[in-house]
């Protein structure tokens, strides 16, 4: 399974709501350099980034569009 990063974000809660939203809707999200922006958040180089599956990521563009609207 090839993972696709969607948003990013120097805080991880700018993430949490879309994760959630997207969860409920049955879509399986991973956050990476979730811990590392953690314990080095005086480092503006790392981000959090949320990723999703390739295959689900027609359906996330379609939530993020209604999301917007």
């Amino acid at each position: 399974m090839s993972l696709v990063t969607i948003k990013k974000s120097h805080v991880e809660a700018d993430l949490l709501v879309l994760k959630s939203k997207l969860e409920s809707e049955g879509i399986k999200c991973f956050m990476r350099n979730e811990f590392t922006t953690q314990i080095m958040n005086y480092l503006p180089s790392f981000e959090v980034e949320l990723q999703v599956s390739e295959s689900d990521l027609e359906k996330v563009e379609e939530i993020l569009k209604e999301m917007n609207d």
